[in-house]
């Protein structure tokens, strides 16, 4: 598979009468735009504002954060298999993107009617808090939108994100015919065999367990979240969106699996420290051990079966996941498939180990920081001037899940906040850390 990525920097947005780019102004027709997110009769409202780096701006709730891309040649669409996307393989022609730009998907709906996983992520533009996210150098057009609120949640997911969508859609349509000032080539090609084999095994959450529902809005390939065997695919896939966000924290959003920095590396570096073998996506959250067991099997067997001699390994949730995270990489080692794990930590606070199944075949692990914002010593974010989304917050509080003591709270979005109790740097966005 062979890729083009034409780059579209975005340095300035506002809203006009036509929506286009020009030498990094990207201008933005607001009724049109919003025209298209209403012909869907499941919306019942939406808005659009612009968030800029260094206002004083609060974004809640935020669902997702979508990077426009369009696919310019070759098959299929970016963000296949979405909310009933063409599902052909991407990977391959021409995609432009419209880079330090971020749609935000801003909207009440949760991620599903089960409970347990809340929407809790918003977002700073500036201040201490921002400045440990990748989202505080994006150009941001908040997308506020709610549903019928008479809908199903699977309904209103799946509404409220298509609007998204939508919206990204029509801002990347802006440079489908434009020559990109910036290129850069993506292909597996032949390398020296001497070179090291290295495969990215890279687990995502699946919600079906808790939600009950194989459909749950949550972080898709090719549009399914479900439960599903470990997949092989191309690092061009992903680069055309065949892997997508959102979950429950700020790390896993569309933007940021685009935007991958630790992706990115390993392609960047095929050919000269290494054979990049391509990703192998390992859904997680299955319910018994036996299945955690067998997936960890599959994923080492499939690595083995590509020629891997080494294999990165990062996930995106907490808990039970660790489970089949951890015993992948003991079923790799086994295999004689050095491994090195990419993690946040826990602490031991409540009771709860650093790693829930500490194997001593996990012995190469690179710490991306502490899991609890708590643990870390992040003060609350400071009130903002604006807030672009819902104006109060609900706290939820209690030290058993890392936040806070005390009662739940309803307080002014505009106020100051807790940050969001999990701090969760996946793939290595940011630079802070762990030294004992």
């Amino acid at each position: 598979m062979r890729l083009e990525m034409g780059t579209f920097p975005v340095t300035d947005i506002a809203f006009d009468g036509s929506t286009r780019w020009e030498a990094g102004r990207l201008t933005v027709d607001r009724d049109a735009v919003l025209a298209a997110v209403r012909e869907d009769p499941r919306i019942a409202s939406a808005e659009l504002e612009i968030a800029r780096p260094g206002e004083s701006v609060r974004i809640w709730p935020v669902r997702d954060v979508i990077e426009p891309r369009v696919k310019v040649q070759g098959p299929g669409v970016c963000y296949p298999g979405v909310c009933g996307r063409d599902i052909a393989t991407v990977g391959e022609g021409r995609t432009h993107r419209l880079a330090g730009l971020g749609v935000a998907e801003v909207s009440s709906v949760n991620w599903h009617d089960a409970g347990g996983d809340f929407v809790e992520t918003y977002l700073d533009m500036s201040g201490h808090y921002a400045d440990m996210y990748p989202y505080r150098r994006l150009l941001t057009l908040c997308l506020v939108v709610e549903p019928d609120a008479t809908l199903g949640e699977e309904i209103k997911n799946y509404a409220v994100h298509k609007a998204a969508l939508t919206v990204a859609d029509r801002l990347a349509e802006s440079v489908r015919g434009l020559t990109p000032p910036e290129r850069e080539v993506f292909e597996l090609g032949p390398v020296n065999p001497a070179l090291p084999r290295v495969i990215y095994i890279w687990c995502v959450h699946s919600p079906q367990a808790m939600s009950g529902s194989p459909t749950a809005f949550g972080t898709a390939t090719y549009g399914l979240t479900q439960l599903t065997p470990p997949w092989y695919l191309h690092p061009n896939e992903i680069l055309d969106g065949a892997l997508t966000g959102p979950y429950r924290t700020a790390f896993a959003m569309s933007w940021t699996v685009a935007n991958n920095p630790l992706l990115l590396d390993l392609y960047r570096r095929h050919g000269k420290d290494w054979n990049f073998l391509g990703v192998i996506s390992l859904r997680t959250e299955w319910t018994t051990q036996t299945e955690k067991q067998l997936m960890a099997n599959q994923t080492a067997k499939l690595a083995r079966l590509l020629g891997a001699q080494g294999a990165v390994v990062t996930w995106d949730a907490g808990g039970n996941e660790f489970i089949e995270v951890v015993r992948s990489i003991q079923a790799c080692e086994r295999l004689g498939i050095k491994t090195v794990f990419l993690t946040s930590e826990d602490d031991a606070t409540d009771g709860a180990p650093t790693m829930l199944e500490p194997l001593p075949e996990a012995d190469a692990i690179v710490s991306t920081s502490f899991f609890k914002n708590v643990t870390l010593g992040v003060p609350p974010a400071p009130a903002v001037a604006r807030v672009i989304g819902l104006p109060t917050k609900q706290i939820r509080r209690g030290s058993t899940i890392g936040l806070h003591g005390g009662a739940d709270a309803m307080l002014p979005t505009a106020g100051p906040l807790p940050a969001p109790w999990r701090y969760d740097d996946h793939y290595g966005f940011g630079s802070l850390s762990c030294i004992e």
